[in-house]
């Protein structure tokens, strides 16, 4: 049965579901999919700065970021993974919007995923997307503890950070309070995976 939050014709395959997110507005001017294209750019940008090759103009990373950054990459999912992901994790958008809203959007984009038959670990992804923006730190822990692999952790952080970059303009900009809301969300949020993964370095005694 189709859930009550799906709202359009739902897609029978993979390629009317990208045809779908090309064709649904995110933003004025940004399709679905182009924010998806955005993402993906901005998480490669972010692990080519890590590994040394790109500079982050524009960026705000949290002081305590450089000491466990080398770690946080040694634990992602594969590339292909990652591309995947960060592209199509709204894909279930087209599919639940109302009156240019996206109400249950993670679970739309989750069931929408699995319909067309996409890879299970980007489908795990998918439906943890909006966690690191959200949960508390006690709901972090327990997935940490119950659900998430250190790859699922690390890799949806990163995403996280690499999506509030990708839609800075839209809060208008990173010193606009929208933004520090949210990345003062990440800050915590990162700092705890990285003390339960990783340990507690120096700067965050």
């Amino acid at each position: 049965m189709t859930p009550e939050y799906i709202t359009k014709t739902l897609p029978s395959n993979f390629d009317e579901m990208v045809a779908a997110m090309l064709r649904c507005e995110q933003t004025k001017g940004q399709s679905v999919y182009q924010h998806g294209q955005s993402v993906c750019k901005y998480f490669l940008h972010l692990l080519d700065h890590i590994n040394g090759g790109y500079s982050l103009d524009g960026w705000k990373l949290p002081d305590w970021f450089a000491g466990y950054a080398d770690d946080l990459v040694s634990n992602i999912h594969d590339e292909s993974i990652i591309r995947e992901y960060t592209l199509y994790h709204d894909c279930g958008k087209p599919f639940c919007e109302s009156d240019g809203r996206f109400p249950n959007h993670v679970e739309a984009s989750t069931y929408v995923w699995s319909l067309v038959g996409g890879n299970e670990i980007v489908r795990r992804l998918i439906a943890n997307d909006m966690v690191f923006h959200t949960a508390t730190a006690e709901e972090i822990k327990h997935k940490m503890e119950n659900e998430w692999s250190i790859k699922d952790a690390c890799t949806l952080y990163l995403a996280a950070l690499s999506e509030i970059h990708s839609n800075a303009k839209m809060f208008g900009g990173i010193e606009s309070q929208s933004f520090k809301i949210k990345w003062k969300q990440l800050e915590r949020r990162g700092k705890q995976i990285c003390k339960h993964y990783f340990g507690i370095l120096e700067v965050l005694k």
